[in-house]
């Protein structure tokens, strides 16, 4: 292939040496940069390929071989740099360009492997809660064209503010999270494009940790089961089981900081957690369910 390329170049010389007028194709000269990121619009440039004045520039998705028209432009600029609209937000695609010159003929294709539309919203997939370390792990999907994420956590009251970021992956630790009180989290993907950082939509939730519950005795068939307030929270709502593979009942729905559980049986093991439930219309935000307290009825 090396000797065939040599080859052309010195025919070409002894061509141009001998007087003689060569048409020359408009071939791949320079890489194509991506310069810009919208939620679907980019922006590319490259460098003018020999005596390009149209191009075709063809689109395809990432893990897809068949390429896409995307748009046909004529331009003779040194540098064209050209803005179009790819079909979704928060995906990495192959960018294929094809110079023509002004006779029609077609030029060496040339290409670019990543070419992103900016993060969308994230979605945070389930959360755990440790309380006692003042920690939080939360899981989010995956958004194909993000290279990392940014996470800021403001409690209601304004009076703390947390700042994380995380790589590729789809899972981070927040620290400091305390007890007792909601916090309202931002979370953002980010990709790079020519050398920067650029932030796609933020998406908001609100986070807290699990309320710790104690237990007081009453009569025969009847626990107390007690919690702390949580800030932000509405209302709290209790969940029982004495088999926790056959899962939860949801004993109650209170604002208090207590309710009973009755219908008790004594000498045996019952299982209890306790969500905070901040309310935003008809949006419920609840705190995770990691941790499940165990009691066993206490009878005279």
């Amino acid at each position: 292939m090396k000797f065939s390329r040599c080859l052309q170049v010195i025919l070409l010389f002894l061509l141009l040496s001998a007087g003689l007028t060569v048409s020359v194709t408009a071939e791949s000269r320079g890489k194509i940069a991506q310069t810009a990121a919208g939620q679907k619009k980019v922006t590319l440039s490259w460098e003018r390929s020999g005596e390009a004045v149209s191009y075709e520039i063809f689109y395809r998705y990432a893990v897809h071989k068949k390429y896409h028209l995307l748009k046909r432009v004529e331009t003779s600029a040194a540098r064209p740099s050209v803005s179009v609209n790819l079909p979704k937000a928060g995906r990495k695609y192959g960018i294929k360009i094809v110079p023509y010159n002004g006779e029609g003929e077609k030029g060496d294709a040339y290409l670019l492997a990543d070419c992103v539309t900016l993060p969308g919203k994230i979605s945070l997939r389930s959360q755990k809660s440790y309380a006692t370390s003042r920690t939080m792990k939360i899981y989010w999907k995956d958004v194909e064209s993000a290279q990392g994420y940014e996470f800021l956590a403001e409690s209601l009251s304004k009076d703390t503010v947390k700042r994380y970021r995380s790589g590729k992956k789809t899972s981070t630790v927040l620290t400091d999270i305390l007890p007792g009180r909601f916090y309202k989290l931002r979370i953002r993907g980010y990709t790079r494009v020519n050398g920067k950082n650029v932030y796609g939509t933020a998406s908001y939730t609100y986070i807290a940790q699990q309320p710790r519950v104690k237990f007081k005795w009453g009569s025969h068939s009847v626990s107390l089961a007690s919690w702390p307030a949580v800030e932000g929270a509405a209302d709290y709502t209790v969940y029982l089981t004495d088999h926790p593979a056959s899962g939860y009942r949801k004993v109650k729905t209170t604002q208090e900081t207590q309710a009973a559980i009755t219908g008790l049986s004594k000498n045996r093991k019952y299982y209890v957690y306790v969500t905070a439930n901040m309310r935003r219309g008809k949006k419920v935000y609840a705190s995770p369910r990691t941790k499940r307290y165990t009691f066993r009825l206490q009878t005279e």
